[in-house]
């Protein structure tokens, strides 16, 4: 799919979400077919790469949305802005 962008700093999570979610979907295929043609090094890349986007990208977006939902828009983009300076 091409590149996507959102039109706000929320959007733009979700958005992110979305294309990590595709990542994850497409490595776990890539770690089937690996499995099957027995490629043990292709498969360990893959493992490596599902889990950084499953336990890092995945989970910070859901944590970010998640806060956001609990805090509201604007409060969160003021705790985000406070961290900048």
């Amino acid at each position: 799919p091409a590149a996507q962008v959102g039109s706000s700093p929320v959007e733009c999570l979700k958005v992110g979400l979305e294309m990590e979610t595709l990542v994850s979907k497409k490595l776990n295929q890539l770690i089937a077919l690996c499995t099957k043609a027995n490629d043990a090094g292709t498969r360990t890349l893959g493992d490596k790469l599902l889990y950084d986007t499953e336990m890092d990208h995945i989970l910070w977006l859901e944590q970010q949305l998640g806060m956001i939902e609990k805090v509201g828009e604007e409060n969160y983009l003021v705790e985000q802005i406070g961290k900048i300076g």
